[in-house]
């Protein structure tokens, strides 16, 4: 995954606040667009204290950064894709490119020597080089899940999106149009804390992974991405920005208070999708362009 053992990588900080139990660190473990949260004294997982301070140093961090604040997400792996390669808990800012590369061509300047590297002599020839592989890799992706014969009905399409939206009317799921993320709605965005959003993603997944297996095994240990918008700013409230969603009739509209979304494997999506918006998602995904940021 994104960090590294420390051992084999160099720490290369980029953004430190010594009230914060938690600092964020070039990724030199993977060489992709992406900073790294960590935690001062590094285990499993995050206290409510880390994840707090995590959602209030991102907002510190890009208000010195803005070059990265349009497109700025803060995402967290979870299930079978998370802790691969370290059994450290650790979230990732997930940035542009460009000026990613612009910075990290000068902070990067000891090039790991393992297999995510590739032998690269300099950051700036790993970064291209791995963006351009995972640029064939989920194009692969896309074209596999376009091609797979999909039954007409599948176990989990009985399983609504409506099922696990909240009591509380703080947010809702939607399909998003050309991607396989589930986005989720805040009903009052100026108002919606990070760490709320954080909260429903996390319980979203564990009770759709509950569900979803039930009726197919394989989405047991569900492996997603929670994806947050994020902005620069002083408090930590939610961020908007506006999405193509399916509706329950299979039209595209366009919802402008998207404050995230839960990114899922594309032949899992699929099948999860009710079977009369299928096609026209399908349809959506086969053109657009399909690259994984998070």
């Amino acid at each position: 995954m994104a960090i590294g053992m420390h051992a084999a990588t160099a720490e290369v900080i980029a953004y430190d606040d010594a009230t914060k139990p938690i600092k964020i660190v070039y990724d030199t473990w993977t060489p992709r667009p992406h900073f790294i949260i960590v935690q001062r004294e590094q285990k499993k997982d995050a206290t409510d204290t880390e994840l707090q301070a995590t959602f209030e140093i991102v907002g510190q961090f890009l208000s010195e950064n803005r070059q990265f604040v349009d497109q700025a997400i803060l995402s967290f792996h979870r299930g079978s894709w998370y802790q691969e390669n370290t059994s450290k808990w650790h979230a990732h800012i997930c940035v542009p490119l460009a000026p990613y590369l612009q910075q990290a061509r000068n902070q990067i300047r000891n090039i790991p020597n393992n297999r995510q590297w590739q032998g690269a002599q300099s950051a700036e020839q790993g970064i291209t080089n791995l963006h351009k592989k995972n640029m064939r890799k989920y194009q692969n992706y896309k074209n596999d899940c376009i091609q797979k014969p999909i039954p007409n009905s599948t176990p989990v399409e009985s399983i609504a999106l409506s099922r696990f939206n909240p009591n509380t009317n703080e947010f809702r799921l939607v399909w998003l149009a050309s991607t396989p993320r589930i986005g989720v709605v805040a009903q009052a965005p100026a108002q919606t804390k990070l760490a709320s959003l954080y909260r429903f993603m996390s319980d979203t997944r564990v009770a759709m992974e509950r569900a979803l297996s039930q009726v197919d095994p394989s989405f047991g240990n569900f492996g997603c991405h929670f994806c947050l918008y994020v902005r620069d700013q002083t408090d930590t409230f939610t961020t908007c920005r506006p999405d193509q969603i399916l509706t329950a009739n299979g039209e595209i509209s366009v919802d402008p208070n998207i404050v995230g979304y839960i990114q899922m494997d594309e032949n899992q999506y699929a099948q999860w999708l009710p079977s009369n918006v299928r096609q026209k998602w399908l349809g959506e995904f086969s053109r657009a362009e399909h690259f994984v940021r998070t």
